[in-house]
């Protein structure tokens, strides 16, 4: 079994081509890390984290992102840890980092890490996610991912959960970690929308240390559906407008950011329990 595959090794007709050749060659030869040098990479298409595979940058690895395309998308039990993402489009209205339900993240044994990533736009457009998780079919389901140590700047979205109403059973964004978000000049920062219960449901999701900070663009600093998402953290320079919507799909949320009024929350929903 190969344990280290090195991107330099591999060639193609840019730097997309060459990153996905290297992940392709240790998916079907069970390597198990990807590793990245200590470079810029032009990145001008999709590349996609295949089941098994961590993609792990250097410290001196940087992407650039030339175009407007889903940058990752991360399969079920792959990882992506130390990335520098810079959008360098003013065009780019997509998604940074994806992660599909179909893919059936779920149970603990599930390795799927997002960790100690920066993400931002050089352009400051203020377009595009820069984590979006979706879940939409039956029996879609986005669980126990741990996202660490994470900063995003200068998007539209910074986190973008979607869990829909699936054609028949249930669809899930439930019991995942958020930890150490750092999320700067964003129109929206946390953006959750489904149900509060099944058959789509964001429910049970941990926020934890979170550092927020609006800028004159920002609208919203968080929308919550789901039941039993628990959020803490800190807000600065917080708009005097109304920036945290709890909705009527939302149920037995904990939100503690002492730094937000009353009167600049929304709450809709249901047992909610707010900076006590």
């Amino acid at each position: 079994m190969i344990e280290d595959i090195y991107v330099e090794d591999f060639t193609g007709a840019n730097d997309s081509l060459k990153i996905q050749a290297a992940i392709d060659f240790a998916s079907n030869n069970k390597g198990k890390t990807v590793i990245l040098g200590n470079k810029s990479y032009l990145i001008t298409a999709p590349i996609v984290i295949k089941k098994g595979i961590k993609l792990l940058f250097n410290y001196g690895s940087q992407f650039i992102v030339k175009g407007n395309f889903r940058v990752l998308e991360v399969q079920n039990n792959a990882s992506l840890e130390g990335a520098y993402i810079a959008i360098d489009d003013p065009a780019f209205a997509s998604e940074v980092i994806y992660l599909n339900g179909k893919y059936k993240y779920y149970n603990v044994w599930n390795r799927t890490q997002i960790k100690n990533i920066n993400i931002v736009h050089w352009h400051s457009s203020h377009k595009g996610t820069g984590i979006s998780l979706f879940s939409g079919g039956p029996g879609h389901e986005i669980s126990f991912v741990d996202f660490e140590n994470i900063k995003i700047a200068g998007l539209r979205t910074a986190l973008k959960m979607v869990a829909n109403r699936p054609s028949s059973g249930f669809a899930w964004i439930n019991a995942n970690r958020f930890l150490n978000l750092s999320l700067d000049d964003c129109i929206e920062m946390i953006m959750m929308t489904s149900n509060s219960t099944i058959p789509n449901e964001i429910s049970g999701n941990q926020f934890q240390n979170l550092q927020i900070q609006p800028t004159s663009v920002t609208t919203k600093i968080l929308k919550v559906s789901g039941q039993f998402n628990y959020i803490h953290g800190m807000a600065w320079d917080v708009p005097s407008t109304p920036v945290i919507e709890l909705t009527a799909n939302s149920m037995d949320t904990t939100l503690y950011i002492p730094s937000v009024s009353d009167n600049q929350i929304i709450d809709r929903g249901q047992r909610n329990r707010v900076n006590l």
